[in-house]
């Protein structure tokens, strides 16, 4: 079973220059700096998701920020 996945992409002349820069600076391949930069995305995704989930269920349930400091120190 592959536990791989080969995906060819397009981008900017200067923004593949800069990937290859940063990747020979880092002392990584390619493919090692974009799957972190993917980590990291996701990663952002998700908490921005639990940002408005939190903001949609202080509104319903009338929620101040004085209310929620009080829960977040314990």
């Amino acid at each position: 079973m592959k536990t791989i996945k080969t995906i060819t992409i397009s981008l900017p002349i200067e923004m593949g220059k800069d990937i290859q820069q940063m990747a020979k600076e880092e002392h990584r391949t390619i493919s090692e700096l974009v799957r972190e930069a993917v980590r990291q995305y996701r990663a952002q995704r998700t908490f921005a998701s639990l940002v408005k989930k939190g903001q949609r269920v202080a509104k319903k349930k009338h929620l101040t920020l004085d209310d929620l400091n009080g829960s977040l120190d314990e």
